[in-house]
């Protein structure tokens, strides 16, 4: 199966590539997904069968200040692949985020989406394009760099996040599977604080801020039966 992923220098793109480095990467200077004539002329160029769609504008304490890059990235760049997939009849693996999320979790992937911050509407926008298509897989996720890299990390807050390296190999096995729809990746529910010390013990805690879901914990029973997981305790490494 030809794949062809947009993201490949971020942390999660560069963790696949080493996993299979089969895999397409074009640089943003040769498909920069804002144009669509750029998007469409290197899928002829290539030819995948499946586009894996990391590449985002991910920081969301900037998506409360300054929305543009959210939309112009996140929502406007994401429908540009929508567009193109569709032209072109190749099956679009979209990476989401667990901020779509509000409410108590675990979050089931067919509840209703009300996005708590500005980066979450982002990605709920770009969710729309992605389900006007009829063969395409939404990745909700949410995954950080090993070790734990922050002194201070949120307090009260709930999360199935994973390292990236625990992360990337579910991302690629879902982009190589038939499954279709929404599927929530990530590892069993736990507080970010206790996630940040299985690699940094002395790490301290502070008041989230508002845009901060208290609870983005995600139901993760869709991803063990599609993936073939019995637990999902098996995926943490550190």
């Amino acid at each position: 199966m030809k794949i062809l992923m947009t993201g490949g220098s971020g942390l999660l793109g560069s963790e696949i590539k080493r996993l299979d480095p089969e895999i397409i990467s074009p640089s943003h200077q040769e498909m920069d997904i804002t144009n669509l004539s750029s998007i469409l002329s290197t899928l002829e160029k290539y030819g995948p069968k499946v586009l894996l769609h990391l590449a985002a504008y991910n920081n969301p304490p900037e998506h409360e200040k300054n929305p543009e890059l959210g939309i112009t990235t996140n929502i406007i760049g994401t429908a540009n692949l929508a567009l193109a997939c569709f032209k072109n009849g190749i099956k679009l693996v979209h990476a989401s985020t667990d901020f779509v999320y509000t409410g108590p979790g675990s979050h089931k992937e067919e509840e209703p989406l009300l996005a708590p911050s500005r980066f979450g509407w982002s990605k709920v926008g770009a969710e729309a394009s992605v389900r006007m298509l009829h063969d395409f897989l939404i990745l909700r996720l949410d995954f950080g760099p090993i070790p734990f890299p922050w002194p201070k990390v949120y307090k009260d807050h709930y999360v199935s996040k994973l390292y990236v390296d625990e992360m990337a190999p579910l991302v690629l096995k879902a982009a190589q599977s038939s499954v279709v729809g929404v599927l929530n990746l990530g590892g069993p529910r736990v507080s970010l604080e206790d996630y940040a010390k299985r690699t940094k013990p002395e790490v301290e805690t502070i008041l989230k801020p508002e845009w901060v879901p208290a609870d983005s914990s995600m139901d993760v029973s869709k991803m063990k039966k599609e993936l073939n997981i019995s637990d999902e305790k098996e995926l943490l490494k550190h």
